[in-house]
């Protein structure tokens, strides 16, 4: 897998459980026309035969590469950051292993880097979306998830678009490797990785948007990909990545009501998320200020109904 006369691509491939699907993608990324790489492999414990079909496909083809076997679950964020520590690359691409590379994905991507400006940090494409079996689907990933405001996408710097939603295929991207290390890596606090380092690139750096298809997207239903299902519908760990970016207003308002959700809701989640926002934010409404001291929930619904009559008075709603 080795040119020395073009830059060193690392591809760190992920294994959770994948046993049905990963020796599909280590074989798109053995067939790659790209043949500078170095590969890393990672396995978070899994109960199936992965490790054993992993390890088979290595000796079978001889592959030199890094083999990462854990003897307990660590979690995306943090199994990345261990097999980043083995990245030699100017540039870096991972992948899942139940997800596909097209065969001249590196190859382009790596020549759109090579002629990219320093505020480039990563180049992206959209994905085609298959089944278990590898069949088709006809909708694509960035239609299938977000159609409504990603229409038409172009080079450029992607913050605020992402402040929406999420909608690049982690598979797609071809990062800079220096950049991974100008930021630190990924935050071993979040349990999915792509959404918070984006935006945190996003911040600093421009994106290149490939318009070519140049990888598939597995949608499997009882695995971390199913998160795609949910849409843009955000989790819990969206607003974890929220609070690093409560200077812009999209994620201070979604912020504020998430929380007088989990108010509502008597969420476990309240207490952690009451700290981590108030710290870095002023109280603003009475909502909040209920939310901020844990005031009472009877209280607010009162001062909500007063309220509310109170409008309906003043605008003569009454008849």
């Amino acid at each position: 897998m080795k040119n020395k006369e073009t830059p060193l691509v690392s591809v760190i491939a992920s294994c959770y459980n994948q046993s049905p699907y990963l020796i599909e993608t280590l074989e798109s990324i053995k067939k790659q026309t790209y043949k500078n790489l170095q590969l890393i492999m990672w396995d978070d414990c899994s109960t199936d035969n992965s490790v054993e079909l992993i390890e088979k496909w290595i000796s079978d083809n001889q592959v030199d590469c890094v083999f990462l076997k854990h003897k307990k679950n660590m979690g995306i964020c943090k199994s990345l950051n261990e097999a980043f520590t083995y990245v030699k690359g100017k540039y870096l691409q991972t992948v899942a292993m139940d997800d596909i590379l097209l065969p001249d994905k590196i190859e382009r991507h790596v020549e759109m880097m090579e002629n990219s400006s320093q505020k480039d940090a990563l180049v992206f494409s959209n994905a085609h979306l298959i089944d278990e079996k590898s069949g088709f689907y006809q909708n694509k990933f960035i239609a299938y998830t977000y159609h409504k405001n990603y229409l038409s996408l172009q080079s450029g710097n992607y913050y605020q678009m992402l402040l929406q939603a999420n909608f690049i295929p982690a598979m797609s991207i071809l990062y800079k490797t220096q950049v991974i290390k100008q930021l630190g890596g990924w935050d071993e606090k979040l349990k999915y990785e792509d959404y918070d380092m984006l935006l945190r690139i996003a911040q600093k750096y421009d994106f290149i948007y490939d318009d070519n298809y140049s990888v598939k997207y597995r949608i499997v239903s009882n695995g971390l990909n199913s998160k795609l299902t949910e849409s843009a519908s955000f989790s819990y760990e969206d607003a974890k990545v929220y609070l690093k970016h409560l200077e812009e207003p999209i994620a201070n308002n979604f912020l504020k009501n998430f929380l007088i959700k989990l108010y509502y809701s008597k969420s476990e989640e309240l207490d952690y998320f009451r700290k981590e926002y108030f710290i870095r934010k002023e109280t603003q409404g009475f909502s909040l200020f209920c939310v901020k001291n844990s005031i009472p929930l009877w209280i607010h619904k009162i001062h909500r109904i007063v309220k509310n009559s109170l409008y309906i008075i003043k605008n003569n709603k009454i008849y």
